[in-house]
């Protein structure tokens, strides 16, 4: 009897060796935390399980390869990882627990942190190695978003967007590359460099970008936008936007394509307020803010290229989608950023200052 026993202890501790040694060749792979933000409350919505670009959108698939939502990638607000290999995950933690606290002092202590990590991360897979050069992006990206204008946030905001447009190139497809895309663009339209904008949306517009058809719909909408704003692409930006029209679904995106064609094609012509009467049609027929406030936008940008300007008239245009067309915060963010451009124009520096502090609050959003 002592004997069998024995040779069950034996057999036991055999089988339990090889158990954890295979867990330790394989791992579980644990779920990361992804937080998102509803559109229709602001409520934080929790989820465990990885993000998936498929032809639907962006999916939160758990760990039994169902789907639990589709999200829109701007409303991903936080994914904390599930595993980490090759870096110390209780330090990612840590660093998180930094961020959390909102501040710019522990945004810049959460950098170095990510910094020593990348340094001793020359082993660890590329999923690690992405997930850390994303965190130092961002939290240079929220360093300068916590900057005032007289805290040299034009050389805080330029090193953000740079080290977002090196994410992207060298991380070309996935969540991370389009969030690294919007951040860079919103960067420099607060700069005022349209130009820079258009060539940050550029690889996002590519049929290989791995994209679902709405992103990269958007994605061309975007850098049409910013070619109008930049005066000199407004050409260029009439030919895109009537190209998509032909294929566009109808709807929003279809309303969208005819506002910015007319807009264009007045900006280009030289003659800027033939743009007026084709884009109020558009604004009178329509129902949906989020065309609005693209319409209204695009009206300031013409009153803007008019000759002579008219600066009040597009101060109008840009305050309806600041204080009402508000469904978009990216477009609100565009209208408050030419309105401190407008003010910037008629030397009013008291408004100027407002529209400067309005933005860097305005920040938090994204």
């Amino acid at each position: 009897m002592i004997r069998l026993v024995a040779r069950g202890l034996v057999v036991l501790v055999g089988i339990t060796l090889f158990l954890e040694s295979v867990a330790g060749r394989q791992p579980v792979t644990a779920p990361d935390k992804i937080s998102v933000r509803d559109k229709k409350d602001g409520s934080i919505k929790n989820y465990e399980g990885t993000l998936v670009f498929a032809p639907a959108g962006l999916q939160v698939v758990g760990p039994d390869k169902k789907t639990l939502a589709v999200v829109s990638p701007s409303d991903v607000v936080k994914v904390v990882p599930g595993e980490m290999a090759g870096v110390d995950r209780g330090e990612v933690l840590r660093l998180v627990g930094l961020e959390d606290k909102k501040t710019k002092a522990d945004y810049a202590a959460a950098r170095l942190g990510y910094v020593d990590l990348k340094k001793k991360a020359g082993a660890a897979p590329a999923g690690s190695k992405k997930y850390l050069d994303f965190k130092l992006s961002l939290m240079a990206s929220r360093i300068a978003d916590e900057a005032a204008y007289d805290e040299d946030w034009s050389k805080l905001g330029a090193e953000a967007a740079d080290n977002w447009g090196g994410f992207v190139n060298d991380y070309k497809t996935g969540y991370e590359a389009w969030y690294a895309t919007r951040a860079a663009a919103r960067i420099y339209t607060e700069m005022n460099k349209f130009n820079d904008v258009a060539r940050t949306w550029k690889p996002m517009t590519k049929k290989d970008s791995g994209l679902p058809a709405d992103l990269l719909l958007e994605a061309q909408m975007q850098e049409i936008d910013a070619q109008i704003r930049t005066r000199t692409g407004a050409a260029a930006a009439q030919v895109a936007a009537a190209d998509l029209l032909k294929t566009a679904p109808a709807g929003p995106a279809k309303e969208k394509l005819a506002v910015y064609e007319a807009a264009a094609k007045a900006i280009a012509g030289g003659d800027s307020l033939a743009g007026v009467k084709p884009i109020e049609a558009v604004i009178a027929a329509t129902k949906d803010p989020t065309v609005r406030a693209v319409a209204f936008g695009m009206l300031g940008e013409i009153y803007l290229t008019a000759a002579p300007p008219k600066p009040r008239d597009a101060m109008w245009a840009f305050l309806w989608v600041e204080t009402v067309y508000t469904a978009d915060k990216d477009e609100v963010f565009k209208a408050m950023c030419r309105l401190a451009e407008v003010f910037k124009s008629q030397q009013d520096d008291d408004r100027v200052r407002l529209y400067h502090d309005k933005l860097r609050r305005a920040r938090s959003n994204f």
